[in-house]
């Protein structure tokens, strides 16, 4: 073994991810055998719910499920062309005892992940345990690999297989989510002739897809994940996105390991991937315009196809700002033809065009909409903090997805205990009823999931929106931006307030990092955009709730009259 080729912590290209370490070596036919290493530092640890474990409390994943997946990659990502490998797995916990990885392993009997070696300090320490263990990843067999064949695996290509969009392909026609309808066909089709005409012309070609909440930019873009490979010409796609709560949730979605490299976050975006590759980048308004390179520039130059997804009016942060003008400079510079979408139907807050101008109108600067009159979407405004959460729990315990968020004015601190939520969220108002003054806390969406001391669980935050146990937490911009959920709560903070007839940002007030040293006038753009953000993820119904007083009485006086 010690002939074996080592590699610490490497990188799967394109994908942001790590193996812990990755030996390789031939089997005696002179084929490359990659045992993939998946290392933990656990003394004990649980069975968890959804192929995860309990570790002091707190969900991870399970390691022959985590090993599992890193295999699942090499095979699909590595062309058998190129480079012939197989492929095996270890999940090794150090410094557990034998109980707990028998426990563990009784969890993923009869499952995919079983393929993977979980062994502990005993298994390598007695002679017999190591001999079975050396004979279930064939070791003995194993010499030094050649070295221009250790180069050839270094240096391959790591591309989809055409089966992971087939198989990714089969979700999405089985998910409802991902149903394409009307303007969003016309939005696919039109970028698909795009691809065929820069596969026919040799050209480069930059489509920018504008739409505003709703509009159904996520779904066309996962859409084309998977159809743009049918069009022929050996080409794959990927999705970039700057938002790493909407990478994760669409991993999860597509139910395949693999296709965690179909599923980029922006900034990890390898330029080794090929010219031949249609780049899909969601919430390009997101993406970061600091430093000497120009992150737009980059990727068109990297492809022939580039198709950015935007909203030009959900730029939250200060060093954010793409927008479709700069996009088509870059298409120019280039020498790229340029061609724009709008999308305009859209399909969230129960189709209500009447909600969306009207939030448009209270959200911008001035911000004079008239009297709330809408009868097609459950807007009001709330009392106080208590209003919105009852509102919340009782539709929860009806079977709907509701959620609290709320502006970026309160502190996010570590939890000071790995299994406990602090109310980070503390308000105190004036209950009408009587007259008294009222504290109401709540946390913050989770740094991690857990399970609580009655058992319910915590999610982590980049599921706070989705999963059971969200709505007992608040949640900010960074975490339901890109998703959605039937009922949506809006806590306004005491960085936006109405003083008169305009709106006021106050920075100040703000514990976001991203906001220091912003300027209020600077400031009270970004803070519109953000609560338009916010106030546009429910499907069903919305209630906003303002902590300053004089903005509380401004927003009650545009409820319906009743």
């Amino acid at each position: 073994m010690s002939d074996l080729w080592l590699e610490l912590e490497y990188e799967l290209p394109g994908s942001g991810e790590r193996i812990d370490a990755l030996l390789l070596g031939t089997d005696p036919d002179g084929t490359l055998v990659a045992v993939v290493i998946e290392l933990k530092q656990w003394d004990d640890a649980e069975p968890g719910p959804l192929s995860s474990v309990l570790v002091g409390g707190e969900l991870r994943p399970h390691p022959c499920r985590q090993a599992g997946g890193y295999m699942r990659y090499l095979r699909t990502w590595i062309s058998p062309e190129e480079v012939a490998l197989q492929v095996r797995g270890l999940a090794f916990l150090h410094n557990a005892e034998r109980r707990v990885v028998d426990k563990l392993g009784r969890a993923v009997a009869g499952k995919q992940e079983s393929e993977v070696a979980l062994v502990c300090h005993e298994d390598v320490a007695d002679p017999a345990g190591l001999r079975r263990l050396a004979e279930r990843l064939s070791w003995p067999r194993l010499t030094a690999p050649d070295a221009a064949l250790v180069d050839t695996f270094v240096n391959a290509r790591h591309l989809p297989s055409f089966d992971l969009f087939d198989r990714l392909g089969n979700v999405l026609a089985h998910d409802s989510d991902f149903v394409l309808v009307g303007a969003q066909q016309e939005a696919q089709l039109h970028v698909l002739r795009g691809i065929r005409r820069a596969l026919r012309d040799g050209g480069r070609h930059v489509i920018a897809v504008r739409g505003g909440p709703g509009t159904g930019k996520t779904v066309i873009a996962v859409r084309l994940v998977a159809d743009i490979p049918e069009q022929g010409g050996n080409i794959r796609a990927r999705y970039l996105t700057p938002s790493g709560t909407l990478r994760k949730q669409l991993i999860r979605a597509a139910e395949d390991p693999a296709a965690k490299g179909l599923f980029v976050h922006a900034g990890d975006y390898s330029r080794r991937s090929p010219s031949r590759e249609v780049l899909l980048v969601d919430e390009a308004h997101r993406m970061d315009t600091r430093g000497p390179g120009d992150q737009v520039a980059a990727l068109v130059r990297s492809t022939r196809v580039c198709v950015f997804f935007l909203d030009e009016r959900q730029i939250i942060r200060p060093y954010e700002g793409v927008t479709v003008d700069h996009i088509a400079k870059v298409a120019e510079a280039a020498e790229a033809t340029f061609t724009q979408v709008d999308l305009k139907t859209q399909f969230r807050c129960a189709g209500s065009q009447y909600y969306l101008t009207w939030v448009d109108r209270l959200l911008s600067r001035e911000g004079r909409p008239e009297e709330w009159r809408g009868d097609d979407y459950d807007f009001d405004v709330a009392a106080g903090p208590d209003e919105l959460q009852a509102w919340v729990e009782d539709h929860s315990v009806n079977g709907a997805v509701a959620r609290i968020s709320a502006g970026f004015c309160w502190p996010w601190p570590r939890p000071r205990s790995q299994n406990a939520l602090r109310n980070d969220v503390d308000i105190v108002y004036v209950d009408r009823r009587s007259g008294l003054s009222v504290r109401w806390g709540h946390p913050w969406n989770s740094r991690h999931a857990f399970t609580e001391h009655d058992g319910s669980i915590v999610p982590v935050k980049e599921f706070w929106a989705t999963d059971p146990g969200g709505h007992r937490q608040v949640g900010c911009i960074y975490t339901a931006q890109g998703l959605e959920y039937d009922y949506s709560a809006v806590i306004l903070g005491p960085d936006l307030v109405r003083r008169g007839a305009c709106w006021e940002g106050r920075p100040s007030e703000s514990h976001d990092p991203a906001m220091h040293g912003v300027t209020p006038d600077d400031y009270v753009v970004l803070a519109l955009n953000i609560y338009r953000v916010l106030m546009t993820r429910g499907t069903r119904g919305c209630r906003l709730y303002s902590t300053d007083a004089e903005t509380q009485q401004y927003l009650e006086g545009l409820r319906r009259s009743t």
